[in-house]
């Protein structure tokens, strides 16, 4: 009595000797007499420890305890003194601890006699279960122990075996109890729950996050949703509780990439051949043909096989698959040949007869069954890889196929292609030669002098149109330029040409360009496409010239970045590389000089550096104070744009500084300013004019190329200059590929770089870098080629301590997919990060 006298009149003092357990003293008591209760609540808040120890030590006067309203709450009342009563109304947490340290009360209630306090936890989770064929339900639950008995209550609820999934572990079965009802979640408390007629049930709060109570209580998913479902959200309800599984449904097995186990060769016919590709997962086995018919009649991307769940491949989503008139098979071309080949990991899963597999292997496999045509009418003698070259035409011409030449540079791309034109041409064929106006005249001179028969008609010019009735009278061969291809679209594509040929094809990487979209209008038997680099910048400029030659073989812009850009550039996904490089194989031929050309001189690479003089000091400190800062502090803004047109022109005035303080002074004499890289430029030149070499130099400022041709004048050094301002280029070339006595090429990087053989020199200097280290390459190529008979000395000059070398640098960290992709380099400057831009802008 003392005690209940000071919890009700001062309980500050129990609460100050229970910190562990803080009291939140009840609503004052009033004592009555008999039959009139204590109106007193303890709050769910509230410390029901203190309180069960009161009436622990006075269990000899508890008077009586009882469900309130049939629970969960009970209500002890103790005799104060005899006639005087009070009472406590536990909560769901204070009960289970009152009945369990009690025991057995003989006041209590029959009702309440019955229940216990257990041993064994319930859980708070979710069940999922499969209400009809393809339809599941999520419901949230408290999972009970099971207990074999009958007994009926007022929750909905279900004993089952089920799987259960927690996070990081396997499924395991299990059976338990399972009470779905929204009334039940009411008799949750935060150690125990209430189970009506059998008792309290400790709480596992080790297995649940706060979340799990936000979540729906039910939610019912069908078909495709129900499948997505399964695959990622139900994760979600992994994270914050358990999650059951219905045997009905469990183990969760959801085949997002299944695999071809085998391709059945039904037959052939007209050249579309009809076969049924087969999937294996586990012990369920079934056919393309019955996925085609479920994603073209009922539009789902999940399909269902007993318990598995298998998402359509995306391959069979994005491209048009026919299937065959009974609706079992599928019927493909070569090309649709190639896409399962690659898709299954080769040859080995095609099964049929010894005929049907040998006529695949003729569409799909580049083994010619014979020589091709005679070549004894031209003057071409190709060496043996060039052979191979003509053979893997031919072979794309007889399947219908398409190609790409990605042959290093200098490797006879040209006589390839018109080695495989002189087999096609007959009185009435047609040819259409597209390439940069800079080569035309080099295509039209190397199919005169080598394959006369072909018939060449310069398609170039103002008075174009006029020769136009004479080519479709009198020639084969029409030789012309991008431009007036997008020009001239109209009358171009109004011919059925037997061949289009792209040279320089990277000239049209770009889809958005007008360019592109007129040669892709062009209609020929067979397109084929020359290029040393196909990409210079990306991937997607490699899908790009593979629309042109198989359009929709890689599928469409979006299904290609998420398939093969993303993985690769982002992941560097080995699978999506080795799966891109099965596509492309059939349709691309790759050499490079080393392989092919055993007796092609040794080239040899050296890097000459130099150091700023006073004068170019001076000049590069007031860019750097002027633009470069205020760019500085602009990128280091994180919520800023990137202002790349004003970082590129800051970037190329600093390079000008670094070829000659001349390039960047108006009106400025070059012999009244030193520049480091001028001096290391006039070392090299006396060593191979004391040598006897001849020399080709490269830059891509005008400024510097004027600059060094006085230079040369000046001393009386023959030589010839090649701008995209030059006319007569051959005249140029020839010039300087005859006369002994002329010494020196200067020209353009991009004028000069490609199209024209330039192997009477034996030295190369790149006076200044370029963005792109495979620019550089190509235009070495044009001396270390087909015809070189001396060794190449390849010079690159980089000044120290400047962008130059941060230049080199970069480039070289950034060609991870060059000898993956056919040479593939990157255009470093739209890809670097704002720190490596501010790294170039310092001094």
């Amino acid at each position: 009595a003392m005690m209940v006298h000071i919890d009700r009149e001062h309980p500050e003092l129990f609460k100050n000797l229970d910190q562990k357990m803080p009291l939140k003293p009840p609503s004052p008591a009033k004592r009555t007499k008999v039959g009139r209760a204590l109106q007193a609540k303890i709050s769910a808040s509230s410390s029901a420890g203190s309180r069960s120890k009161i009436i622990g030590h006075l269990q000899g006067n508890i008077h009586s305890v009882e469900l309130i309203d049939n629970g969960p709450a009970i209500r002890v009342r103790i005799e104060i003194k005899e006639g005087q009563l009070t009472h406590y109304d536990l909560d769901i947490d204070a009960a289970a601890k009152f009945i369990q340290g009690a025991g057995n009360v003989e006041s209590a209630s029959a009702e309440l006699k019955i229940l216990e306090c257990f041993e064994d936890s319930c859980e708070l989770g979710t069940f999922i279960q499969s209400d009809g064929q393809e339809k599941i339900t999520a419901e949230r639950c408290i999972v009970i122990p099971y207990i074999k008995r009958a007994d009926k209550n007022k929750f909905k609820s279900l004993a089952a075996e089920c799987y259960k999934l927690q996070k990081n572990t396997e499924p395991f079965m299990i059976k338990r109890e399972f009470i779905f009802s929204k009334v039940a979640q009411k008799y949750i408390g935060k150690q125990f729950f209430f189970f009506p007629g059998r008792g309290y049930y400790p709480i596992d709060r080790s297995k649940v996050a706060p979340e799990w109570f936000e979540l729906p209580h039910t939610k019912t998913y069908k078909e495709d949703q129900a499948a997505m479902f399964l695959e990622t959200e139900v994760h979600t309800y992994a994270q914050v509780g358990n999650v059951w599984v219905d045997n009905d449904i469990g183990p969760i097995d959801i085949q997002a990439a299944p695999q071809l186990s085998e391709i059945r060769i039904s037959n052939e016919t007209d050249g579309w051949f009809i076969l049924d590709p087969r999937y294996q997962v586990g012990d369920t086995e079934f056919s393309m043909a019955e996925l085609m018919q479920h994603l073209s009649k009922r539009k789902r991307r999940y399909f269902k096989k007993g318990k598995t769940w298998i998402k359509v491949p995306t391959f069979l989503q994005e491209f048009d698959w026919q299937i065959d008139e009974t609706e079992k098979f599928i019927k493909v071309d070569a090309l649709g040949l190639m896409r399962l080949k690659a898709a299954s990991g080769g040859f080995d899963q095609f099964v049929g007869s010894r005929k049907l597999l040998d006529q695949i292997r003729e569409k799909t496999e580049f083994k010619p069954a014979g020589p091709p045509p005679s070549l004894s009418h031209t003057n071409l003698d190709l060496r043996d890889y060039q052979v191979t070259g003509y053979e893997w035409l031919w072979w794309l011409y007889q399947n219908n196929l398409h190609g790409l030449i990605a042959d290093e540079m200098g490797l006879g791309k040209t006589h390839q292609a018109m080695a495989l034109l002189s087999a096609i041409v007959k009185p009435d064929c047609k040819f259409l030669v597209i390439a940069p106006t800079t080569v035309l005249d080099h295509w039209y001179d190397k199919i005169v002098e080598f394959s006369p028969s072909l018939k060449p008609l310069l398609y170039h010019g103002s008075r174009r149109l006029s020769s136009f009735s004479d080519f479709k009278r009198s020639h084969h061969t029409l030789v012309t330029s991008y431009g007036v291809v997008l020009r001239d679209n109209k009358q171009l594509t109004e011919i059925k040409w037997d061949a289009v040929v792209l040279d320089e094809a990277h000239y049209v990487k770009n889809s958005d360009t007008a360019t592109y979209k007129a040669v892709c209008k062009l209609n020929a038997r067979i397109r084929i496409c020359l290029t040393g680099t196909p990409m210079e910048n990306n991937l997607g400029e490699l899908k790009n010239i593979f629309d042109f030659l198989v359009p929709g073989y890689l599928g469409s812009d979006e299904y290609f970045k998420r398939e093969f850009i993303a993985p690769i550039v982002l992941h560097q996904d080995p699978e999506r590389e080795h799966a891109l490089l099965k596509l492309i194989h059939p349709f691309k031929l790759r050499r490079v000089k080393d392989n092919v050309l055993k007796d092609l001189p040794p080239k040899i690479e050296d890097k000459r550096s130099c150091s700023l003089s006073e004068d170019q000091v001076k000049l590069y400190q007031n860019i750097l104070a002027l633009k470069g800062k205020p760019l500085i502090d602009q990128l280091e803004n994180e919520d800023s744009s990137v202002p790349y047109l004003h970082v590129f022109a800051t970037l190329n005035l600093l390079k000008q500084i670094c070829d000659h303080p001349a390039l960047v002074i108006e009106n400025a004499d070059y012999e009244k300013y030193e520049s480091g890289k001028f001096e290391l430029l006039k070392e090299i030149l006396s060593q191979a004019m004391g040598s006897n070499h001849k020399v080709v130099i490269y830059s891509q400022y005008l400024k510097m190329i004027d600059i060094i041709k006085k230079y040369l004048d000046s001393l009386g050094i023959a030589n010839v200059t090649l701008t995209g301002q030059t006319r007569n280029r051959g005249k140029v070339v020839k010039e300087f590929q005859t006369n002994p006595n002329c010494k020196v090429y200067i020209g353009s990087l991009l004028a000069g770089g490609i199209g024209i053989d330039l192997t009477a020199a034996s030295v190369v200097i790149h006076y200044d870098r370029w963005w792109n280290a495979s620019k550089e390459a190509q235009a070495t190529d044009r001396v270390h080629r087909i015809g070189q008979h001396s060794n190449v000395q390849v010079f690159k000059l980089i000044t120290k301590g400047t962008l130059e070398e941060k230049i080199d640098a970069l480039i070289n960290q950034k060609k991870d997919l060059f000898d993956k992709f056919m040479n593939k380099d990157e255009e470093v400057f739209k890809h670097f990060t704002r720190q490596q831009i501010i790294d170039l802008l310092e001094f």
